[in-house]
């Protein structure tokens, strides 16, 4: 996958985030709020299921705990923003995740993610945190709204 000719660091859009959103609550078919290797396997059958799976999680199981959160998975998309990756790009990726097709390299990530391991305070963890954040936020305005 490319890298736009304009380097945008804003966040994803809410349209992306919805879309990412639901690609992981696909995985997660036991609607834990993680996802396990087991899952991401039987969300691609299969269609290289293994591979594309540890891909993922090489990529995106942040923490190396063997289940990826909804908020690292947000992160990852964060992540994927805030290396270049237009939104464009994005869409493309989530839309062929969409259809079970293979999980992409994000050499720029991959390279963020080192570099990000070397320093006393890490930008992942912070966006880790942030998506937590605001997830815990719009529980918050979704139970007001209910009331």
């Amino acid at each position: 996958m490319g890298c736009g000719a304009q380097k945008n660091s804003t966040g994803l859009n809410e349209k992306l985030r919805a879309k990412a959103l639901e690609i992981f609550r696909r995985i997660d078919i036991n609607n834990s709020g993680s996802i396990d290797k087991d899952e991401t396997q039987k969300f691609w059958k299969t269609n290289f299921a293994k591979v594309n799976t540890q891909a993922l999680f090489n990529a995106v199981d942040f923490d190396k705990s063997g289940q990826i959160s909804e908020d690292e998975w947000m992160a990852f998309w964060e992540i994927v923003k805030k290396s270049g990756y237009t939104d464009k790009e994005i869409y493309e990726e989530l839309d062929n995740l969409m259809e079970g097709k293979a999980w992409v390299q994000f050499r720029k990530v991959d390279e963020f993610v080192k570099r990000d391991q070397l320093r006393k305070n890490s930008q992942v963890q912070q966006i880790v945190k942030q998506n937590s954040k605001r997830k815990s936020l719009v529980q918050q305005q979704q139970s007001f709204h209910q009331q």
